[in-house]
């Protein structure tokens, strides 16, 4: 995963996802939002995509662990016959637990 915390205004990966290659998502990236980003990830088992989750911290770090949350909750939603979270799942937490700064 690459680095957690940039200067605002950057766009680091804050999760990995996986889902069967053969997924509508798989066919549409990347993706880019005003707020957060989907890339293929370079490298993924045979028969899967890994999609790296980029979100803006312009807004700050407890924004963008918001976001992130909600990205990855909606496409966990999404009834993907296989679907799960490479990377970055511990800072995805902290999106349920900070009421402060939440990175």
């Amino acid at each position: 995963m690459s680095n957690m915390s940039g200067p605002n205004g950057s766009w680091p990966v804050v999760a990995t996802v996986e889902v069967d290659d053969d997924e509508l998502i798989a066919r549409i990236l990347p993706r880019v939002t005003p707020g957060f980003r989907f890339e293929r990830a370079s490298a993924a088992p045979k028969g899967f995509v890994w999609i790296d989750i980029h979100v803006d911290f312009g807004l700050g770090a407890e924004h963008a662990t918001h976001v992130a949350r909600s990205v990855v909750d909606e496409l966990a939603s999404c009834g993907f016959r296989s679907f799960r979270i490479v990377a970055g799942a511990a800072y995805l937490d902290l999106a349920g637990d900070s009421h402060g700064e939440g990175a």
